[in-house]
This record gives C-alpha cells, structure tokens and sequence, in this order.
C-alpha cells in the first residue's frame, strides 16, 4: 500500500491549498450509476432500474443472491451450493453467489458498494467457457446487507469508459444507508413447509449526528443463520436415480441419464493383475479378463463367499450403484454476520470527509456425498492384504483351494480396485469466510462551481475451506498392502473397514485483495452552449490487485503419491477424487485515465460523451469510448440510445496459473464413432466414457475480451403516475477467453481420423493434444478398423490452454410498466420488468470451425456434439425470458405486497435425443413463483413498530425435473417450496 499512500498524502495536500465554500445542510451524496458528472441531466436518459428499500423487503429475501434472482437482467447463479455439490474443494463453496447479468458469465458485471469496487470473492472456481471449464471468479454477492441497503441500481449498458474493466454486460451498485439518525432494531423469523429449515436475522441499525449536525457516525449491524437442508428430507432429493419421477408416456422414459446414482460403491469390482489361466481359477469365478464383482451374500446370483457379509459374481452381472443422495445437503448450516460503519464529518473550510468501514463473516457446514477414486488413478490390493480372498497361504481370510482352485499363488495375487467408493462416512465441509472494507474519502467544492472527490479504498477477502473425511491415496495404499488385521478391508461392504486410517482433512485457503485510490473533478456548468451548460468530468484511478490460492499439501506437491502406473503430481494428487492443483498467486497494478462531456446539444437532447484508458501491468493497455442520447421531442416521451465499447481484462488466474491438471468424466469421440460403426454399439468391448485428465497452464499471451455495446430505447409517460420503457441492448464480444474442451480435441481426433483413414496406421498421430496410450487391445483395434479409421489407445490426458478463441453475441429487450397512484383506496404502485434474449451466439473460430465444416460437409456425423459454440439461447439454464412483478398497497397503518418472478423454459443438452427429423431436446419448463405480504405500523411506547407476515412461493411452485444432482437445475430454479416469515421492526 505504500505507492497508493504517498499518491494520497500528495492529493490531499493539493486539496489543502484550495478555498472551499461551506454547505450548511446536511450532505449524503446520492449516487448516480451511470454517470460521474454531479447533478448531470444525462442520468434520466441513461437505461438504470432501480430496487428501492420499500422493494427490497417486500420480497422476503434474506441473502445478495436472492435479491439478484429478482433482478430481471441478472442470469443464472454459477455460485451455489446446490450445482456445486460435485465441485470438490476447486469450487467457490460456503456462503457465496456471484453477479452476471445478461447470462454472459461470471466476471462480465461489475459490481460497486457505493459507487465504487468491491474485492472479488476469495474463491473461485470454473465455468463452461467454449468447450471446457475455465477460472472465473466473481463479488460475492453475500457480502452485500440485505437488510442495511437503500437501492440496488442496475446499469443495464456496457460501462468500461466510465467504471473500467468488467463492466461489459453492465454495473450494479449498492447504495448502502449511511446517514442514520436514530435506534432501528429488527428480528425475522422464518420456517418451511417441507423441509425443517428455519431461518433467523436480527439487525440493529444506529445513528446520531454530533458537532451542531456536522458529524454522522452511522453503525449497521446484521446477523443471520439457517438450518441445514439435506436430501433425505424430501422423498424427491432422497434417491440420486430420478427415473421414477419421468411419465410413462415420456420419450425419456427409463433414460439412463436420469439415473444419476454411481457405479462406484461399497461393493467394488476388482480384477485380478494375474491372468486366470495362469492362476489356474475355475471358470465362472470372473470373467475372461479377470474382473469379478462384489455383493451383499444374500444377493441369489452369489457365485463364491468372500466373508465380512460379501460374494463374488463375475464381472458384467450389474453392479451395486451407490445412491449419491443418500446423505448430502442441498443447503449447507450458515451463519453470517455483517458490520458497516459510517463516519461523515463537514469540515469547516468546505470539505465533506466520508469514512466506511466494513466487516463480513460467514460460517457453513455442508455434508457431501463420500468420495470415488478417478478412474485414471486406481488402487490395488496387495498380495499380502490380510483381507485378500486370494491372499497368502496361511491367511485366515485366503478362500480355500476348493473354491479358488490349486494354482493361486502361495504368496498371494494382487487385485486391483475398480468402481470403488469410500462411503464408509460422507465428506464434511467447513468453509469460513470473511471480508474487510476500508474507506477514507474526502470531497468538496471550490469557486462555486467545480466539484471534486478522492477517496482511499482497501478490501481483503479471505476463505479458509476444510474437507474432512478425505482419503490420501498414500495412506490407503499402505492399508491396502498391510498384512497384519488392521489393514483397509474393500471386502467389508464398508463394515469395519478400518477407513480411519487413511482419512485426513484437506484444506484450500484464499485471499483477494483490492487497493484502489482516485480523484475525480467535475461541474456541470463548464461552459454554455445553445442548449445549455455542458457538464465534464476528468478522473483518475490507480488499483492494484492480487489474489492466493494456497492449497493443502497432499494437493500442491509436497506430499507426492505416485501410482502404481508411475503417474505422479502434477498429474495424481495424494487425495481421492482431487486433482492435483499447485499453489498460486497473482497480482497486478492498474492505472486508468478518464473523462466524461454531458453536452446539452439543444433544450430536448442531450449526449453523453466519455473516453478512459487502463493500462494494466500484466496484459497491456486499452481505450474505450462511450457515447450516448437522451431526446425528449415531446414533454412525455424520451428516446434514449448509446454506443460504447467495452472491456474485460482476462482474470488472475487464467494468467498465472501454473499447470494444472483436472479430471473431468468425458466422452472419447473416436473411441465412440468405433463403437457405433465398428460392431460395438453397447460398448462391450470398448468404453468410451471416462474420466479425462485435462491439463490446462496460465498464459501471458492472453488479450483483454473487447465487446461493442449497443442500446436504444423509449421512455413514454402517457398518464400521471404511468411510465413505460422499451430498451434494445446488444453486445457483440471478441476474444473470449476459453478452452477448445477435451471432448472436442477427441471430435477433432476423430476428423482427423476420418480423413486419413486406414492407409497409413503404422505412423498416424491423430490430435496432438490428445495424449493417448501406446498400448492398444487387439479386439479393440479390430472395432476402429472395421469403423474405417486408424485404432486409438486410452486417453491418458488432454493439453488444452487458455486462449482467445470465439465471439459471442447476445441481443435483447428490457420491457418496463412503472405505475403509482393515490385513491380513496390507499396508495398502489406497480413495478413490472421484463428481460428477453433474443439472440445468444458463440461464433465458432480456429479449431471450432473445422470441426462444424466437418459436420457441413457430411464427414462428421451430425449426432456428435461440438460444444459451446453456435446457438446458446435457452441451452442449459440460458433462459430467453425473465419477469419481475411487485405490485404494493397501502392505505395508513396497513401495508401489502405481492412479488412475482418467472423465468422462461430451456433445454438441457446432455439429454438430446435422436428424431426422425433432427434432435429432441428435453424442455425444463418456464416456473412462475409469487410472494405475499401484510403489515401493519403501530405505536410502542416511545417507538414507531411494524409487524409483518410474509408467504414465499406461496403457491408452492417446485423446480421442474432436470438431470442434475438434486433433481433439478440449480443454477436457476430453487425446490424449498412454500414457506413463511414472520417480521418486527421498531424505530426508536
């Protein structure tokens, strides 16, 4: 902090030097989102909504990530506990949500508290950009107090020429209260239908001025906490298979997809390392590669009696799935804690000081599903493993030569360990965070007429993450190969299995950092023109930013495991079910250079001219423009419109990451087309689904993601109280940052396979950045030559780096109906807001383009999917439509509020199927869900009370069935149902 010091220390020593005009009344600056030029007129034609405090409680919210889900602009939540379930410790767990207006993804919306930045949330995590999952990381929109904000203003335009980077698909700022005057202490209570959920918020808000009304100290204090809610409370969580819950009369009726428990469970498959004929087994004891599968003895196909309640059947009988719902949490224990502080003080001599001093705290407990090793990464039994049926002579646990045969070994024979989970006990997560904002600034006026701000901001984020209940590789080989009774037991059905010995806790830290300084001078009268005063405004702004991610040692590298393949860190890390990720760090210095003209062209038209250029010190520098209208021809009618060019710099991460390697379950799409064309349709012989290393390293070669941004609209007053808007928006994004994706590297494989044919075999390479396995079965190779193309090994792993690639665009309309008025009845307003997508592409570039040619041209079946690019409207969760309603009375003491949101239906890809005339898409269907409210103000002692009962979704909407872990698509739907609050407030 020490540069940003002494820059401070410089401008306010400037300051000092200037003679200020002394404001007597009482000052709390009102923010104007889209816009820095105080008192500009502009502002009325610029397209911001607006969520007031009146708005904000009527909705029953308690939480940031629910008031966004009813901002219409705002998409899917990437940030959720529910869809992360599967994350493992690489997602952004714990009490998080992150911003992303217009379905862009998470990083294009910049969020300000205040008209300023906010620090990123400590974690993040990955997000499908293009063909893979890339780093994105996001505010938290957690940290924001529900309870504690004035409005919530939504810029729905691109806004980098006047806020800087991130702000592509648009800004929204919180404006917090900060001139309190008074005692407000407030408690809420809230329970569910169908879950035992209760929820509990008790805030206090404070204020007083001192110094004849010169002073503000203003305190907000906000404390929250929840109820687990786990799967096993409703019957339509409680079992992972979801194929019970599809109509019989529906294509997808008995769709395997829906079938969404595991192959992996306490009952493994294991395969003999030696071969059975060498071992002399009897026939019918496994299979002919020998694999054999485990079950409960009662099961009646029980070929032979291991013990410890298990047989033995050969491998392909059906394996006991694992019901992943079985005990895992759909909402983790929270309990969160807000604290902002506000001091203002007028000085004398003119100048306003502004203090904000902010504090976040959050604890959660979730319970997750137990852990299966990758398929990439097995364990073996050791020969002399005391649980071992083929175990050493002399071990009491050795099956007897009448049933195993004379040939076994007397020292043993190693098995290997498939489709194993070590469900033994679930996973347990305790994720803290916290958060730190501090703000001094100072503002003022000089020679009545320019008005100028600086102000000092530093904000640290900080997550601690611990997942207990993890197994260490290396500590279960050791129990795997132990001889005496203590070692690890696969043959227990998970019964005493000594499983403690191989546990640990494993650990993610973060930290996000933000130091920010500015200084702005304005006026809105800095020369006249026909139609008025000309407003300008000349800034500038130094940032620095940083971010850690370190990682527990048996995942960074210090503790290595290697297999007994030789695969070792960076590519196998020591935990079960956890890609090896090495610590990182990144940092950055950003200096930006802005200015901004509202020109009063004539009475009825003014434009909005601005320019900033950024110069980051890791990726470069850039200048952006904005231009924008406002004409009002007529007294009630407003045409507004804009053209801005926008930017978002490629995050921290995707730069300094050092190689990493994750494991994805992925489809080999040679291996597929084999199957399909070589005599292999049920994959018997091959298997084309697998988890697939993709190994992925930062680049300094990355460029900022450059969008242009257009918006035009109407605003029209036809009556007193009425205002309609009508808004076009588009945005049309360059470079962005992505991955081609492992499985279209394995399309792309495949074309490359298709053209070559099967000529030249012996020196074939296929895709480069498919690194495949030598060794290649021969009644495998057989299948791809039959299909007409050179045969393939396993994947063993897939390079694939961040990079620019493709374009998106997204075109829309905003649809607003603003309406007040005051009858006989009482007062009624009414809010309606709608956002409709009307165009969502990924254009593909570079290797995407080849492979959809390939398809064009009939060499590339069209049932293979090339992901991520193309049409993106209404594919997974990519809503086309989005409504907002409140609608409030209130008429004296008595108050009502009725809230609505619906979000239009989409497809989800993953279970496309094959027509007569092209694909079926499953539909998620549209969900409509309302709120209520009724209160009542009244006397108490001295205090101005109210009291008010609220039912959430009080038609009882629940999510519509999706393929995903809980039964529906959590990224956009919510499935509590019904439920209630209860509501005081005093003023004192």
């Amino acid at each position: 902090m020490s540069k940003s010091a002494i820059a401070f220390s410089v401008v306010l020593s400037l300051c000092s030097t200037w003679t200020f005009a002394q404001d007597d009344e009482d000052i709390e600056e009102i923010i104007v989102t889209g816009t820095q030029i105080r008192g500009a007129s502009i502002s009325e034609a610029l397209p911001v909504s607006v969520v007031g405090v009146e708005e904000i409680e009527a909705l029953g919210i308690n939480s940031g990530d629910e008031l966004l889900d009813f901002i219409a602009e705002n998409g899917q939540n990437f940030f959720n506990e529910a869809e992360n379930i599967s994350g493992g410790v690489n997602a952004a767990r714990g009490d998080i949500g992150a911003f992303n207006l217009r379905n862009l993804g998470t990083g294009n919306t910049l969020a300000l508290l205040n008209g300023r930045r906010m620090v990123n949330s400590a974690s993040f995590q990955t997000e499908e950009v293009g063909g893979s999952f890339v780093p994105v990381n996001s505010v938290n929109s957690n940290t924001l107090p529900v309870f504690g904000i004035r409005q919530v203003e939504v810029l729905r335009d691109g806004a980098s020429a006047i806020y800087g980077a991130d702000a592509v698909a648009g800004v929204i700022n919180t404006v917090l209260k900060s001139n309190a005057e008074g005692l407000t202490v407030r408690g809420r209570h809230g329970w569910y239908d169908h879950v035992g959920r209760d929820d509990q918020t008790i805030s206090l808000e404070w204020g007083k001025f001192f110094n004849d009304r010169k002073t503000n100290l203003s305190v907000f204090a906000d404390y929250y906490r929840r109820d687990r809610v786990n799967s096993q409370e409703e019957a339509r969580w409680a079992n992972s298979d979801f194929r019970d819950r599809i109509p019989a009369d529906s294509l997808w009726s008995g769709n395997t997809s829906f079938r969404n428990n595991s192959a992996n469970s306490l009952f493994p498959q294991f395969d003999l390392v030696s071969s059975v004929s060498a071992s002399g087994i009897p026939s019918g004891f496994t299979d002919s590669r020998g694999e054999f599968e485990t079950r409960p003895s009662t099961d009646p196909d029980c070929v032979f009696d291991i013990g410890f309640g298990l047989c033995g059947i050969p491998d392909g009988s059906g394996t006991v799935r694992y019901n992943l719902n079985e005990n895992r949490d759909l909402n983790s224990a929270l309990e969160r804690a807000n604290l902002f502080v506000f001091l203002n003080h007028d000085f004398d001599n003119g100048i306003q000081s502004f203090t904000e001093v902010g504090y976040y705290q959050s604890k959660t407990n979730l319970v997750r599903h137990p852990s299966a090793p990758f398929s990439t990464v097995k364990l073996r039994v050791g020969a002399q493993n005391f649980y071992n049926p083929f175990g050493p002579c002399g071990s009491p646990n050795r099956l007897p030569d009448s049933v195993i045969g004379t040939g076994v070994p007397c020292e043993g024979l190693e098995i290997e360990i498939d489709n194993i989970r070590f469900a033994e006990v679930p996973r347990i997560v305790d994720n803290d965070g916290e958060t730190y904002r501090l703000l001094q600034g100072f503002r003022g006026t000089f020679q009545d007429k320019w008005d100028w701000e600086t102000a000092l901001l530093w904000s640290k984020a900080e997550k601690e993450d611990i997942t207990r209940n993890r197994v260490s590789n290396t500590l279960m080989q050791e129990a795997l190969e132990d001889p005496t009774a203590a070692a690890y037991n696969p043959f227990s059905g998970g019964v005493n299995s000594n499983i403690e010995r191989a546990l640990v806790d494993v650990f993610r830290n973060n930290e996000a950092d933000l130091t920010l300084l500015d200084f702005k001078i304005s006026t809105a009268d800095l020369f006249e023109v026909p139609g008025g005063a000309v407003g300008f405004l000349a800034g500038i702004e130094y940032r620095e930013e940083s971010f850690e991610d370190d990682r527990d040692p048996r995942l960074d590298g210090t503790i290595v495991f290697t297999d007994f393949q030789g695969d070792t860190f960076p590519f196998v890390s020591d935990v079960v079910n956890s890609s090896p990720t090495p610590d990182n760090s990144g940092e950055r210095d950003v200096l930006s250079v802005f200015t901004e003209f509202q020109i009063p062209l004539h009475d009825t038209l003014d434009v909005q001219v601005a320019l900033r250029y950024e110069d980051f010190s890791d990726v470069g520098s850039t200048t952006v423009p904005k231009i924008a209208l406002g004409w009002r021809p007529l007294e009630k009618l407003l045409i507004r419109g804009s053209w801005s060019e926008a930017f978002r710099a490629p995050n921290l991460v995707t730069i300094n990451e050092t190689i990493v390697a994750r494991q994805n379950t992925r489809n080999d799409f040679a291996c597929e087309f084999a199957a399909n064309n070589g005599g292999d349709p049920m994959q018997d012989i091959l298997d084309c689904s697998n988890s697939i290393q993709r190994i992925a390293q930062g680049s300094r070669e990355l460029r900022p993601e450059q969008s242009d941004n257009y918006s035009f609209g109407v605003v029209v007053d036809p009556l007193p109280g009425l205002t309609l808007t009508l808004d076009y928006w588009a945005i049309e994004k360059e470079d962005t940052i992505g991955l081609f994706g492992e499985e279209n590297h394995t399309i792309l494989d495949l074309v490359q396979r298709l053209e070559a044919g099967t000529a030249n075999c012996a020196g074939f390479q296929g895709n480069p950045a498919v690194s495949r396995a030598d060794d290649i079965d021969p009644e495998a190779a057989d299948i791809y030559l039959a299909a007409g193309i050179c045969p393939a090994g396993d994947i063993e792993f897939v390079s694939d780096q961040y990079a620019n690639l493709d374009t998106r665009t997204v075109r829309g309309y905003d649809v607003g109906l603003y309406y007040s008025a005051e009858t006989r009845a009482g007062e009624f307003d009414i809010r309606y807001v709608a956002s409709l997508l009307d165009e969502f592409e990924q254009e593909p570039g570079g290797q995407a383009a080849i492979l959809l040619e390939a398809q064009e041209s009939g060499l590339l079946p069209t049932s293979i999917p090339v992901d991520g690019f193309a049409d993106l409207i209404r594919r997974d969760g990519n809503q086309k439509e989005k409504h907002t309603l409140r609608v409030s009375w209130r008429k004296e003491n008595w108050g009502a509020a009725l809230t609505g949101r619906s979000i239009g239906d989409f497809f989800q890809t993953s279970l496309t199927l094959d027509g007569p005339n092209g694909d079926i898409f499953y539909t998620v269907p549209s969900v409509q869900t309302y709120n209520v409210s009724a209160d009542y103000r009244f006397g108490w002692g001295d205090s101005d009370a109210r009291i008010r009962f609220g039912v959430n979704n009080f038609t009882d909407k629940r999510a519509p069935l999706a393929d995903r872990f809980f039964g529906y698509f959590a990224d956009a739907h919510r499935d509590l149902g019904r439920s209630y609050y209860l509501d005081f407030r005093f003023d004192m």
